[in-house]
């Protein structure tokens, strides 16, 4: 019974065995208590993985699950495989874009449902508000009917060495063929030229400056220039308590090496989420520092403000790319959903909301004469990203409380 267990998913366990389900709630799986929840991602997660992406004791929980077992007298039969339930597209995307490509969605799911004759599953999410931070477990997911047929996100968990080296390479996930590129985005890179990736649109981080809270401190114009002593504690990036904005500090690190990061470091007052910096630039508090990093779709809602600068820096916005991902035995079958997520009306909806757009039907939503920055394929690929972005983010903290232990001194 032990491999057993271990080698089916979640959904299969607690279907079998109804009273299980209290023991995964109880033991660091909370969001199972949701029957939503337990049939999108409980169906795809095996226990095996999930046990090691919590680092739970494999023997520990399986004498939990056979003790609750025993005692409940249940005698189900674990059937697996049961494939209506496992998902057919999964998109975690940056709230701007959830609700309309979810909409825009809805009918073509319903006439491919109508021409296949059974349903799709289908999770679309925000970044911000997603059940199961299913993003945890991708380094951990061994076999490819872990994952789902398509994956759309943002970021790079899905650039992670491990992932790309099992599932990547080895050509069980691959880009879209015949994808329509805009080429106006060619100098930003952004195409990956292996095929691995197909990239449909860009997340661009851009400064918002507050000339009033600046006072006799001149706009920044280029992304050097936060690390000028003169902006020392007058930045603020995205982050959340101990871990802030990865492509930020990637950027800085690429091109000012380890000095460069301890001096953006050293800029940083603190990470906000940007709709609370929308909400501090916007408020009369005199505490709030002056410059902002943030996605463009924010920045664009601060236009009306007549002492906020947007400022579209020399060297390019800040661009990490929205991806996607198809299992190659499931392009044919799935085609009509992926054409439309590599078509123009996905890209008409990021343009609209502020994401340069790579199909070229698609407005580019980059201003006359500005540019994308992108790290580049040869860095991502080149690098074990995770490990980097873990090292970069831990010196940066380290370089923050240094910092505050110089200013205590003085």
């Amino acid at each position: 019974m032990r491999n057993n267990l271990l080698d089916s998913t979640i959904y299969d366990i607690v279907s079998a065995y109804p009273a299980t389900r209290e023991i995964f709630i109880q033991n660091g799986f909370a969001p199972f208590a949701e029957d939503r929840v337990l049939r999108q991602w409980g169906s795809l997660l095996k226990l095996r993985t999930a046990l090691q992406a919590k680092r739970i004791q494999e023997s520990w929980f399986l004498s939990l699950l056979q003790d609750v077992v025993g005692r409940a007298g249940q005698s189900g039969k674990i059937s697996p495989n049961r494939l209506c339930e496992r998902l057919h597209l999964l998109a975690l995307l940056p709230c701007p874009l959830k609700v309309p490509i979810e909409t825009e969605l809805t009918e073509v799911i319903e006439r491919m449902e109508a021409n296949r004759g059974n349903p799709l599953q289908v999770c679309i999410e925000s970044n911000a508000d997603h059940s199961i931070k299913f993003l945890d477990y991708v380094k951990f997911f061994t076999e490819p009917d872990e994952l789902p047929d398509i994956i759309l996100l943002t970021g790079f968990h899905f650039l992670l060495r491990s992932f790309v080296e099992r599932f990547v390479e080895t050509g069980i996930f691959t880009a879209v063929p015949n994808q329509a590129v805009n080429m106006r985005i060619t100098g930003s890179e952004l195409v990956d030229p292996d095929g691995h990736f197909s990239v449909i649109a860009a997340n661009a981080l851009v400064m918002v400056a507050d000339r009033r809270r600046l006072g006799q401190t001149p706009v920044p114009k280029r992304w050097g220039d936060l690390l000028k002593p003169e902006y020392a504690g007058k930045v603020v990036i995205r982050g959340h308590r101990e871990t802030f904005c990865d492509i930020v500090q990637l950027n800085y690190y690429k091109d000012y090496g380890p000095e460069g990061l301890a001096k953006l470091a050293a800029a940083v007052r603190y990470g906000l989420h940007p709709a609370e910096m929308v909400k501090a630039l916007t408020s009369r508090s005199a505490k709030v520092p002056p410059v902002h990093v943030m996605p463009y779709f924010f920045a664009r809602t601060l236009a009306d403000n007549p002492h906020l600068e947007l400022v579209w820096p020399e060297e390019g916005a800040l661009a990490y790319p929205i991806l996607v991902l198809v299992k190659r035995e499931k392009m044919k079958e799935l085609q009509e959903l992926t054409e439309f997520l590599t078509g123009p009306r996905v890209a008409r909806i990021c343009a609209a909301a502020s994401f340069p757009a790579v199909h070229p039907e698609g407005d580019w939503a980059v201003p006359p004469g500005g540019r994308l920055k992108w790290l580049g394929w040869d860095f991502v690929k080149k690098h074990d990203i995770e490990t980097l972005i873990d090292r970069l983010n831990t010196d940066f903290l380290r370089s923050r409380q240094a910092g505050e232990r110089e200013g205590g001194k003085r």
